[in-house]
């Protein structure tokens, strides 16, 4: 089953993507007439072709008409610019064939008008001259008539195909409507019932574009104020927290790496534990648009893990103290019975004594190791005589278990107050020493413990083979153990190689005020 913050996180990815859908632009319509239907000789093909030909039909019957009219008015009247209207009308109705026709029509109905004339424009040049201007006026308005006619019925043509192309248009953004509406709506679902806060902002104008209900529960903040002063999320965040948080939003965030732990400040004071986590989204270019995230409230998590590690290192400490009271005495007990029996032995010069000798040795071993086991596990000077003491006795313990050099650091006299940080900080160098000895072959280690009464900086280097940079992904136990501890104490854990070679563990934590 998938988790609500991966369901979150494919819907958020769905719900981006199709903000920025647009309905795919169809081909265009093959060219056709408004009035002719692609295809054959359709009834409105027929009824085309009947128009035009009556309307070149009432050209024809209006030049017959104009030129009777022409021969009786007598030769001072002119009707060249009727003839032509008529070639126009023609041409635009018509086209350009019957334009065509009707205008050499009406040049020969214009011929036969000069021809009759009894005076000098009835001459063969004259009639040539004019004839020839009359057939290039008719021939240039059947030009520019049919011309323009093409033009309308192309533009006419084109607006039909584009009024086709929106209906489409249309339906497919209506449609698309639908389903990112169907989708938000889904997504709201999801986003307003589950407890993780769930937040989307924009990843260039750095304003929060959504953030859910639960933002209101976890935070005690208003989702209206968030919108309107988007900063009010950094600035509930612990303040020894929210620098390390800021730089992880501005470095991670869009690279999709993003994901932290903090402490949030509510307005009543309370302290609340977050795991924030982030991905981006991006457009069909591959540039980041929004950068959506998961707000989950650890809060009870952590107290659980904390209490789970406080009884495993007081179930240390008891089993520590059960080796040293228990297991060591009598180990010692029994070391004392060898040593009398090899004593009874020797003065009888029995060849059993040697075994005997033997056998103590080994017994002295087997303390040495227990008691330091028991240290180990319940370091006493830790409870009695505080930090110091006590990682100057595992940096002993270390040096004589591993057979090398180990050494503790401490320039002026620190003091903790919280005897939990304190055991907290001794288990980060009993790792961070035990890992340098099973992974790093050193051959030195050296423990520094540095600090005041406001913050304590404790390191651990070494000489060995070092730590990959960065870690694998998943790492070990140790790690997570060390990191998990350092931010139980408010503390920041850094883990890198040397200058020189080898592993630096380095912790720092502020020290609670009294």
């Amino acid at each position: 089953m998938q988790k609500p913050g991966d369901l979150l996180k494919q819907r958020s990815e769905a719900v981006a993507g199709m903000e920025d859908l647009a309905p795919a632009r169809l081909p265009p319509l093959q060219s056709q007439h408004p009035f002719r239907p692609a295809g054959g000789d359709g009834p409105g093909e027929r009824r085309a072709r009947r128009s035009e030909g009556l309307l070149g039909l009432l050209c024809v019957l209006l030049v017959i008409l104009l030129a009777v009219m022409d021969n009786l008015s007598g030769a001072g009247v002119s009707f060249s610019l009727f003839y032509l209207l008529i070639v126009a009308l023609a041409s635009w109705s018509g086209g350009r064939r019957v334009g065509m026709w009707v205008a050499m029509l009406s040049l020969a109905a214009l011929l036969i008008h000069d021809i009759r004339l009894p005076d000098e424009r009835a001459s063969g040049r004259v009639l040539f001259w004019n004839l020839g201007v009359q057939a290039a006026a008719c021939l240039l308005v059947v030009l520019l008539v049919s011309a323009a006619r093409a033009m309308k019925e192309n533009l006419e043509r084109r607006v039909n195909e584009r009024s086709v192309a929106l209906e489409h248009e249309i339906g497919d953004r209506r449609e698309t409507e639908e389903k990112l509406g169907k989708t938000m709506r889904q997504f709201r679902q999801l986003a307003e019932n589950i407890s993780d806060a769930f937040w989307m902002r924009d990843a260039a104008e750095e304003r929060m574009a959504y953030v859910s209900p639960a933002y209101e529960k976890i935070w005690g903040r208003s989702c209206r104020e968030l919108y309107q002063f988007p900063q009010r999320w950094l600035e509930a965040i612990h303040p020894e927290d929210r620098e390390r948080v800021a730089e992880a939003m501005r470095s991670r965030q869009g690279a999709g790496e993003y994901s932290q732990e903090y402490r949030i400040v509510r307005p009543d004071g309370t302290l609340r534990w977050i795991r924030d986590r982030a991905f981006p989204i991006r457009d069909s270019s591959g540039k980041v648009t929004r950068i959506v995230g998961i707000a989950e409230d650890i809060t009870d998590r952590r107290r659980l893990e904390r209490e789970i590690l406080e009884i495993s290192d007081r179930e240390q400490a008891r089993i520590g103290q059960d080796l040293h009271d228990g297991l060591c005495q009598k180990l010692i007990s029994i070391a004392f019975d060898n040593n009398s029996l090899a004593q009874r032995l020797a003065s009888r010069a029995s060849a059993e004594a040697s075994a005997t000798e033997q056998i103590g040795v080994v017994l002295d071993d087997v303390i040495t190791e227990a008691r330091a086991m028991a240290r180990g596990l319940f370091p006493v000077q830790l409870e009695t005589d505080g930090l110091s003491l006590a990682l100057q006795q595992l940096a002993a313990s270390v040096s004589a278990r591993g057979r090398i050099s180990c050494r503790f650091e401490c320039p002026q006299p620190v003091f903790i107050r919280d005897n939990a940080m304190a055991t907290h900080l001794y288990r980060i160098v009993q790792e961070a020493a035990n890992n340098a000895l099973k992974h790093g072959k050193p051959g030195a280690i050296l423990i520094q413990l540095t600090g005041d009464d406001d913050r304590i900086e404790l390191k651990v280097s070494d000489d060995g083979i070092g730590i990959a940079m960065p870690p694998a992904p998943g790492g070990g136990m140790g790690l997570h153990i060390m990191d998990y501890r350092a931010r139980t104490i408010g503390g920041i854990l850094a883990v890198e190689r040397g200058p020189d070679g080898g592993t630096v563990v380095s912790c720092s934590v502020r020290q609670l005020p009294d």
